[in-house]
């Protein structure tokens, strides 16, 4: 196997993801932990994540896609609690058009470890 090479998985596709997240969460009862709202073992919280996440990387293969999307929403759950993750999507929310990634560095380097880490380690099959 080797690596992506994806110039364009970078923090700004993923931003995407959160501003998605928030839109599912607003259609629905908004969680406030990962797990409620559990179907099949997946809170709504994780569904709405990994539907946003694939929704906001449709270039990727479905396998690729499956492992990154994965490999973030585990990189977060491990990074930090839901309410430490909802300020992140409540500050994209609030500041959409305004996010810039030394920005998103300086107030969330968990997020830009993570999304380092997935990016880095996702194979191609």
């Amino acid at each position: 196997m080797k690596k992506i090479k994806r110039s364009r998985l970078t923090i700004f596709p993923i931003i995407l993801t959160f501003l998605l997240f928030a839109a599912g969460c607003a259609n629905s009862a908004t969680p406030s932990e990962w797990e409620e709202q559990a179907v099949d073992g997946q809170g709504l919280a994780e569904r709405n994540f990994l539907d946003s996440c694939h929704a906001a990387n449709e270039d990727l293969t479905e396998m690729v896609r499956e492992e990154f999307c994965g490999c973030l929403l585990d990189g977060i759950k491990q990074a930090v609690t839901f309410s430490e993750f909802k300020k992140l999507d409540d500050h994209i929310k609030k500041h959409s058009n305004e996010i810039t990634a030394s920005g998103l560095g300086d107030a969330f380097p968990w997020f830009v470890e993570v999304n380092e880490n997935c990016a880095g380690s996702t194979v191609q099959g």
